[in-house]
This record gives structure tokens, C-alpha cells and sequence, in this order.
């Protein structure tokens, strides 16, 4: 069984070169999937499963139709 890498916030921003502020909205707004760690003091912390991301990602890719139409691909539907 291999492992999945797992990654943190700022890892993940690097990653898909957005910025941490847009990460932790898609967190706040539940649309990327992770993981919630245990509590730590008044602290709580989050990982991402680096395949889930990548597969969550390919569910939002569009393919060109034509001029400004797009279709979802098969794995979005």
C-alpha cells in the first residue's frame, strides 16, 4: 500500500499557485476536500490528501467548445 503525500495549507497554495487567504475560503466554504486534525489549544489544523486535490481539481476542468462555451468533462458530470 503506498501512502499519500499530504500536504498543509501553505504547501498546497504553493502548489496550485494561489494564495493561502484563497485556500483557507475554500476550506471556510467546504468546496476542496480535507482533513480536520485534532484540536491543539485554541489551534485547529487542516491537511490535504494531495490525490483528493488532484482529483477534485480534474472535476472542475472545462473543455472548450467554442467561442466563450464550455462543457464540463465526463468526470465533472
Amino acid at each position: 500500500m503506498t501512502e499519500d503525500e499530504v500536504l498543509t495549507k501553505e504547501q498546497l497554495a504553493e502548489l496550485l499557485q494561489v494564495s493561502k487567504r484563497t485556500v483557507e475560503r475554500w476550506i471556510t466554504e467546504s468546496s476542496i476536500p480535507f482533513i480536520r486534525l485534532p484540536e491543539r489549544g485554541s489551534k485547529t489544523s487542516v491537511r490535504f490528501l494531495k490525490t483528493n486535490v488532484m482529483q477534485w481539481l480534474r472535476k472542475k476542468e472545462k473543455r472548450p467548445l467554442g467561442k466563450f462555451r464550455y462543457e464540463e468533462t465526463e468526470e465533472a458530470a
